[in-house]
């Protein structure tokens, strides 16, 4: 995406979501979606803007996909599991509304850190383990489980499991 097709994008968003939420900056982008630093203008809370891209958001299956991580993660409530607090969809711009994990992706902080101490892995796996086993209890498996979809709180250095996008209800999925 070039930097003139960001720009229109971020201003797309801007309009569709501007009596709602104070966008800031792109703070990561996947493979389907763009995710906004933004604030909650009613709330008044930091989050993360997980918007769709208005050339996938017009294809059905994408879209399908792309809500159910939605739902299916706004069932979790763990303290390891990043929150999702609204979804919705307004002129074209279909997104959802997180809790914003200030801080990095474990991808992140192992490119800088390849070897953390074992403490830090010890307390990461734990609590990501921890908060997988409670999706599971719940009837969801993550299936994308990797160091790009765990986040780093910078001031507490908990981790928090994020995108849901190809999870799997336990009982309902038919693939």
């Amino acid at each position: 995406m070039t930097d003139r097709e960001r720009e229109a994008l971020r201003d797309r968003v801007e309009q569709a979501v501007g009596a709602l939420f104070t966008v800031d900056a792109e703070i990561g982008r996947g493979g389907m979606a763009v995710v906004y630093r933004a604030v909650d203008v009613r709330l008044r809370r930091k989050v993360a803007l997980k918007v769709l891209p208005p050339e996938l958001a017009f294809r059905e299956e994408v879209k399908s996909r792309f809500l159910r991580e939605a739902q299916m993660a706004a069932q979790l409530s763990h303290p390891n599991i990043v929150p999702i607090f609204a979804v919705d969809e307004h002129a074209g711009i279909v997104y959802f509304a997180m809790g914003l994990v200030e801080g990095e992706s474990l991808a992140q902080q192992l490119a800088r850190e390849p070897h953390p101490d074992l403490s830090t892995v010890r307390r990461i796996l734990r609590e990501v383990a921890d908060a997988l086993a409670y999706a599971h209890a719940n009837g969801l498996v993550h299936r994308d489980v990797k160091p790009d979809n765990i986040l780093i709180e910078r001031s507490t250095g908990g981790a928090r499991v994020s995108d849901f996008g190809i999870a799997r209800a336990g009982e309902g999925d038919g693939r």
